[in-house]
């Protein structure tokens, strides 16, 4: 089969998709309010696509996005259409074209700080599927509302430099989260080494 992945031009189709589909691919604490990402939308820092089979929109990819930084808001394939590598074809259909300078960051949550082995089983699952599909690991780790996550990055170009992709992460939560949330519930710092942990801006709840 023909799959083609195509920007969503018309905000009644994040509308549908969101109503259909996100509220049942994503627990109720992991959904931002519909209006926020219509209020991104609208500033243009909103940037959503679909992967279609013919008219049917069988995966879709939301994005907030910061000048070259895009960060990887909801990624999902429809239910009855998983487990045949459509998840691989969507993300490298989505790489071509991609501007050398940009910068996608996606948030995994962290491996090592699952609270079982199963959790543990399936944070690793999808670590290794971005992995695969031209992503690659940071040193940047952070927490948002106490889920700790490890940042990758996909480029077409050098790997971009943890201390901008840190700016760029940080700016992107900044401008969406209320600030008392933003200052509570949100850091991002350095990947531990064996000399030091640089932390960047925010440090509130690591």
């Amino acid at each position: 089969m023909n799959y083609l992945t195509r920007g969503l031009t018309d905000f009644s189709q994040v509308e549908s998709l969101y109503k259909s589909r996100l509220v049942k691919d994503f627990a109720e604490d992991e959904r931002k309010p519909l209006s926020s990402m219509k209020e991104s939308w609208e500033k243009g820092t909103y940037d959503c696509y679909g992967l279609f089979d013919g008219e049917k929109i069988v995966g879709y990819a939301f994005f907030v996005r910061n000048g070259k930084y895009f960060l990887l808001d909801y990624f999902a394939i429809k239910e009855d259409r998983r487990n045949e590598g459509l998840g691989s074809i969507f993300l490298k259909q989505l790489s071509v074209g991609m501007e050398k300078e940009r910068c996608v960051i996606v948030e995994v949550e962290d491996p090592e700080q699952a609270n079982s082995f199963d959790d543990k089983t399936l944070r690793n699952r999808r670590l290794q599927f971005y992995l695969r599909n031209g992503y690659s690991e940071t040193t940047l780790y952070s927490s948002v509302f106490g889920v700790a996550y490890r940042l990758l990055e996909a480029s077409n170009g050098v790997p971009h430099a943890a201390g901008d992709i840190c700016a760029a992460y940080t700016d992107i939560y900044r401008s969406t989260l209320p600030d008392r949330s933003f200052q509570t519930q949100f850091a991002v710092s350095e990947k531990k080494t064996k000399t030091k942990e640089t932390e960047y801006e925010n440090r509130s709840n690591l």
